[in-house]
């Protein structure tokens, strides 16, 4: 058994000045850790579940509120330019390094946040020899209505902060009730997307799966079988670009949210088994 866990919160400042709150569940000598970036609309404090399961098994776990998000800084659900959130991410990383004594830290995104950490190593804003990939919004799957489309376009030039809904519904997360209405009552979640945060985004999902071929580090990818937000063949492409030695779990019948989702210790025993297994040397 591991050993007495902790759980730790704080402030960053960014680079730029903004405050960026952190959350972090640490085991004395652990044997790598973790940093999360979450998803859209969301923030650090729920992935005190995985957290608190890695924990258990010998791994520290980091996660930070991007700006816009949680309680951090910022304008609900905006930013001006997607390199704002990888500076975050970036800066509490090495933030996290400081914290977790030289362990070895390995990147973690989901939804959202899987996209950010996947054009972040891409870029090289971010030095890890692995990360890992939960369900990356590469690719929606809710219908977002024609003329939404259309004034993001026209509004992220003139009105870039103007926000609108994302259209995603709480029951979409989980299969588990109890963890819908967590996310439900949560008053850190919010379902506001600017029209510049829309853009960008986008930008960076064409941006890094037409440069996924360039990766070198391997990395884990998860993978839902029913996820009702992100549609799997953008994150099935970007696995098909990339021979890094990567690795695919696949669950069959989950939501989008496998670390809050029934069966999420499958989810919990395959992660800490890839973070534990010896690095795949990198391919030339």
């Amino acid at each position: 058994m591991a050993a007495e866990a902790e759980q730790e919160e704080g402030w960053l400042r960014g680079r730029d000045g903004t405050s960026l709150f952190w959350r972090a569940w640490t085991v004395p000598e652990p044997r790598c850790g973790v940093v999360v970036a979450h998803g859209l609309g969301e923030h650090s404090g729920r992935y005190s579940r995985l957290g608190r399961a890695l924990n258990r098994r010998g791994i520290s776990c980091y996660a930070v509120d991007l700006r816009g998000m949680g309680r951090s800084a910022g304008r609900r659900g905006h930013l001006k330019a997607w390199s704002a959130w990888i500076d975050d991410y970036a800066d509490f990383l090495a933030f996290a390094r400081d914290l977790a004594e030289s362990r070895a830290l390995v990147p973690l995104g989901h939804s959202f946040g899987g996209v950010l950490v996947a054009s972040a190593m891409l870029r090289g804003d971010v030095q890890a020899q692995r990360f890992v990939l939960s369900n990356p919004a590469f690719l929606p799957k809710v219908r977002v209505p024609a003329w939404k489309l259309r004034l993001a376009g026209a509004a992220s030039r003139v009105v870039p902060r103007l926000t609108m809904s994302n259209e995603v519904q709480p029951e979409v997360i989980s299969r588990d009730p109890e963890q819908v209405r967590i996310y439900a009552d949560d008053p850190l979640t919010h379902d506001r997307i600017s029209a510049r945060l829309y853009t960008e985004w986008r930008a960076a999902c064409v941006d890094t799966l037409g440069r996924a071929s360039a990766l070198r580090q391997p990395f884990l990818l998860l993978l839902s079988g029913d996820d009702r937000l992100i549609d799997v063949s953008g994150a099935e492409a970007f696995n098909a670009a990339a021979s890094c030695g990567q690795v695919v779990r696949r669950y069959p019948g989950r939501f989008h949210e496998p670390f809050n989702d029934y069966g999420s210790e499958e989810v919990f025993a395959d992660l800490a088994a890839w973070l534990n297994a010896p690095v795949p040397a990198r391919p030339e």
